[in-house]
């Protein structure tokens, strides 16, 4: 291996650049998935709560109906 000093040194800049790199993609995938994560979290709750009231006036109309009859 006949590298010198200054082709390891550039090798190892490079490396630490495209390490440094993947770390800043890494971060901006995770602020990303957290945004995402956030967002369905909110439509979930949203669901459940809709469910919920569509139950809710399901059964009253129900027991609206039986009293009529």
């Amino acid at each position: 291996m006949n590298d010198s000093p200054g082709e390891i040194l550039l090798a190892l800049g490079r490396l630490e650049g495209k390490v440094d790199a993947l770390i800043s993609q890494q971060a901006r995938h995770q602020r990303q998935l957290d945004i995402l994560d956030s967002r369905i979290r909110r439509l979930e709750g949203s669901k459940a709560l809709l469910v919920g009231i569509c139950t809710a006036l399901a059964t009253a109309a129900s027991y609206v109906v039986t009293l009529f009859k």
